[in-house]
C-alpha cells in the first residue's frame, strides 16, 4: 500500500501543518433505531434457551462471522468514552473509579490470562475476586497517613465493572442496544466467556492502534515522536503476520456465583519488583521470550490515571502504543514532552479556571537542543508517599526529572521553551510556533515546527544534602523541586537500568543516587527521609545507574540490549508487541514446546473467523477486499497498513482526566484549539 504513505504525507505529513480533519462517526448504522441503546433499568433480552448452552470446563464453540460482527459493534458501544451515553446506559456514574473503557479491556486481557499458583489456568474467563471491593489509599486524602498495609503483588481490583458489563453482552442478544443483533446469545450457543473477553480486548486494541497510527500525523511533536525521530513510515504500526482471534478457550469451573468469580489463588507479578523480577515472571508464567514480554510492557505507554497503588497524576508514556515508551526509559534522544505529561485529556478546568490554552496542551511544536536536534534528557528519581504503615512510609515510585533540574542528564543542552510567545491567543489557528524575538532574536521554527536557533534554558540551582538541614527559604524551594506529573514503576525503569528494590517502602535502590539511605520518617512533622533532598524528604537524588546486563536463561542478549533495540526501532517493537499479544492471549493452551519459549503454532486453539483478526475490520471499513483470505493477503502485501488515513479517533482510551473527557475526537480538539479555546472545552460530559 505505497499510496498510503504518499496520501498521508500530502494531508498530514511532517512537511504540512494542516490540521483539518473529516468528521467520521465510530459506527454508521443502517437506521436511527439501530443506534438506540438501552437505558439504565431497562431489561436486556436473553433470547431463547438452547441445548447448546456453554458448560464450564469445555472448549468454547466456534464463532460465526455474524457473531463476530455483532459482538464487535456491541463492545464498541460498551466502551464509548462519551460520558452521557455511559451514564444513560447505567454502566458508569460521574467520578466512579470502576470504568468500562478501552484501557480496562486491555488490562482484563492480561489479568484473565494470569495462571494460578499451582500452574494451572491461563485465559479462562475467571478472575480472583480477592480484594476487589477493598478500600484503597489516596494521596489526596488528608487522613489515613501511615495506616495502609504495604502491597506486594498486583490484583484484579477495578475490573469488576467491565466484567459485569461483558456479561450482559455474553448472556443477551441485544445489550447495550435496543434491537437484537443475534438470534441466540453467545452463552446459549456454546461460546466460552474466555473467548469473549479476549475478543473484546482485541477490539479495544484495534481502537488503540488506530489512535496511535493517526497520532503519527496529528500529535507527533511531543507525544508520538516516532514520526520525527525515525520517520513517518516507521511510526505506523503495520501487519507483517496475522494477529488472530482464536477460539476454544475453557472457562474455569467454580462454585462461585456469578461463575466468572473464583478464589483460586492467581500467580500475580510483584507490584514493585525490579526488571529481573519482571522478565523472570514473563518467562515462567507466560512462557514468553524476554523480547516479546518486554515489548508487551509498551502497552503502559497509553497512560492513565490509576487508582489503587497510591500515587498522583499519570503513568509516563506518550499516550500512544509505540516505542516512545522505551525511548523514555533508555534516555534516547527525544524532544521535550508535554509540560504536564499525559495524553490530550491531561488538563484541568476547575470552575472558570483553565489550566492552559489547548494549543499548549496539544503541543504542535518540538523543543530539543538549540540546534533543533533531540536531546537525551530523560532522567529519574524515586519519590515515596506517606501511606504505608512502615517507618519508611511508602509506596515509592520512579518519577521523571524535570528537564531544567540541575541533576537531569543534560539540562544545559535543552533549548529554552520561553523563546515562544506565551500568550493565550498565540495564533492557535496557525500553530503556536510564534517566536518572542525580544527574548530570542535568532530563534525560528523550521518546516516541522522544531525550534532552532534558540538560547539554552536556565538550569535550576544546585540543591544537595538532606531536606531537613536546609534553611526555611531553601526548603520552600525544594518542596516542589525536581519531578514532573508522571510516574513509573521500578520494574519498568529496571528493564534497562541496573537497579534493585528493597527497604520497607519497596523503593528502587542499588546504584548511586538511589542508595542514599532513607532513614526513618518523623510521623509527627510528616517529613520524609532525613537524608533525601527534595519534596519534604520524600524524593531522592537523581538516579545514576549502570546498564542492566542480566541475560535471561536461553537468551543471547542482555536486558539492556533488548530494550535498546525496542527503543531504537519502532517497527521491531511493533512486530514483537503484536506477536507477544498473540502469545499472551493463548496462555494456558500450549502444547509442550520444542524450545524454551512458546510460539503461536504450539497452541491447541482454533482460528476464529478472520473478520475478528486485528486489522480486518479497519480494512473492510475502507472497502479493501482481502483475497483469497486474510492470512494470504497479509503475506502477499506485508507490511500491511491497516489504519484508515482519514480516521478521527477519540483523543484517549480511558475515562479522561478529572472532568476532561476522552469523549472528544481529534477533529473537535483541533477545531476548539483553532478557536483559541482553553482546557474547559474538553469538559463536555453531557453531550
Amino acid at each position: 500500500m505505497s499510496y498510503f504513505l504518499i496520501y498521508s504525507c500530502l494531508l498530514f505529513g511532517i512537511f504540512s501543518h494542516s490540521l483539518a480533519l473529516p468528521s467520521k462517526p465510530a459506527f454508521r448504522s443502517e437506521s436511527e433505531d439501530d443506534d438506540a441503546y438501552l437505558l439504565e433499568g431497562e431489561q436486556p433480552n436473553p433470547g431463547p434457551e438452547m441445548d447448546t448452552v456453554y458448560i464450564p470446563g469445555t472448549p468454547g464453540a466456534a464463532w460465526t462471522k455474524e457473531e463476530v460482527e455483532s459482538t464487535r459493534r456491541r463492545v464498541m458501544k460498551m466502551i464509548t468514552p462519551v460520558w452521557k451515553e455511559k451514564i444513560d446506559m447505567g454502566i458508569w456514574t460521574l467520578f466512579d473509579k470502576r470504568t468500562t473503557d478501552e484501557n480496562k479491556l486491555i488490562r482484563l486481557a492480561f489479568h484473565d490470562c494470569i495462571p494460578y499458583e499451582d500452574g494451572t489456568g491461563g485465559c479462562d474467563g475467571c478472575l480472583n475476586w480477592e480484594g476487589m471491593d477493598d478500600p484503597f489509599p489516596s494521596v489526596f486524602s488528608q487522613t489515613g497517613h501511615y495506616s495502609w498495609k504495604p502491597v506486594l503483588k498486583t490484583n484484579n481490583q477495578f475490573l469488576d465493572r467491565v466484567v459485569e458489563n461483558l456479561e450482559k453482552i455474553y448472556k443477551n442478544i441485544d445489550w447495550p442496544y435496543t434491537n437484537p443483533s443475534l438470534e441466540v446469545s453467545l452463552y446459549q450457543s456454546g461460546k466460552s466467556r474466555a473467548d469473549l473477553w479476549q475478543f473484546a480486548a482485541l477490539v479495544a486494541l484495534e481502537e488503540a492502534l488506530e489512535r496511535a497510527n493517526r497520532a503519527c500525523d496529528l500529535d507527533y511533536h511531543q507525544r508520538q515522536q516516532v514520526t520525527l525521530l525515525e520517520g513517518r513510515k516507521e511510526c505506523e504500526i503495520k501487519l507483517t503476520k496475522p494477529l488472530k482471534f482464536m477460539t476454544g478457550r475453557k472457562d474455569c469451573i467454580t462454585q462461585e456465583d456469578p461463575t466468572y468469580k473464583t478464589y483460586h489463588e492467581e500467580n500475580h507479578p510483584k507490584l514493585f519488583g525490579d526488571g529481573k523480577d519482571l522478565i523472570d515472571y514473563g518467562m515462567s508464567a507466560f512462557g514468553m521470550s524476554p523480547e516479546h514480554w518486554s515489548a508487551l510492557q509498551g502497552i503502559h505507554g497509553i497512560v492513565d490515571f490509576i487508582d489503587g497503588p497510591g500515587t498522583k497524576y499519570t503513568w509516563f508514556g506518550s499516550g500512544y502504543i509505540s516505542n516512545t515508551y522505551f525511548k523514555q526509559i533508555a534516555n534516547k534522544p527525544m524532544y521535550k514532552g508535554p509540560s504536564t505529561g499525559g495524553d490530550l485529556s491531561f488538563t484541568d478546568c476547575i470552575g472558570d479556571f483553565e489550566s492552559a490554552p489547548l494549543w499548549k496542551t496539544f503541543g504542535n511544536f518540538s523543543v530539543g537542543k538549540p540546534d533543533g536536534e533531540p536531546n537525551s534528557n530523560n532522567g529519574w528519581r524515586v519519590q515515596c508517599w506517606h501511606l504505608w504503615n512502615t517507618t519508611e512510609g511508602g509506596p515509592c515510585f520512579m518519577r521523571p526529572i524535570k528537564s531544567n533540574a540541575w541533576d537531569a542528564p543534560n539540562p544545559g543542552q535543552e533549548a529554552n521553551e520561553m523563546c515562544f510567545n506565551q500568550r493565550w491567543d498565540a495564533s492557535p489557528s496557525d500553530g503556536p510556533c510564534q517566536i518572542n524575538t525580544s527574548r530570542c532574536p535568532d530563534a525560528y521554527c523550521d518546516e516541522n515546527n522544531i525550534l532552532r536557533g534558540a538560547r539554552t534554558q536556565g538550569v535550576t540551582q544546585t540543591y544537595e544534602g538532606p531536606y531537613q538541614d536546609a534553611s526555611q527559604q531553601e526548603q520552600n524551594q525544594r518542596k516542589w523541586f525536581g519531578v514532573d506529573n508522571r510516574f513509573g514503576f521500578p520494574w519498568e525503569i529496571g528493564m534497562y537500568w541496573n537497579l534493585t528494590v528493597g527497604g520497607l517502602n519497596q523503593r528502587a535502590m542499588g546504584c548511586p543516587g538511589l542508595d542514599v539511605p532513607f532513614g526513618t520518617i518523623d510521623r509527627e512533622t510528616e517529613l520524609g527521609s532525613p537524608n533525601w533532598p527534595y519534596k519534604k524528604g520524600f524524593a531522592s537524588p537523581a538516579m545514576n545507574c549502570g546498564l542492566n546486563d542480566y541475560k535471561p536463561m536461553g537468551c543471547p542478549a542482555s536486558m539492556h540490549e533488548i530494550i535498546d533495540e525496542l527503543a531504537t526501532d519502532n517497527e521491531i517493537f511493533a512486530e514483537k508487541f503484536l506477536e507477544g499479544w498473540q502469545l499472551m492471549t493463548n496462555n494456558g493452551y500450549f502444547q509442550a514446546p520444542s524450545t524454551r519459549f512458546l510460539s503461536q503454532s504450539d497452541t491447541y486453539l482454533e482460528d476464529g473467523p478472520e473478520n475478528g483478526w486485528l486489522g480486518y475490520y479497519s480494512l473492510s471499513q475502507q472497502g479493501r477486499v482481502m483475497e483469497p483470505d486474510f492470512e494470504t493477503f497479509i503475506e502477499e502485501n506485508k507490511p500491511v497498513w491497516f489504519t484508515d488515513p482519514s480516521a478521527d479517533p477519540w483523543i484517549c482510551g480511558h475515562k479522561g482526566h478529572f472532568i476532561a473527557s476522552c469523549g472528544n475526537r481529534f477533529s473537535y480538539f483541533i477545531e476548539q484549539m483553532k478557536q483559541g479555546r482553553g482546557s474547559c472545552a474538553l469538559n463536555n460530559p453531557w453531550n
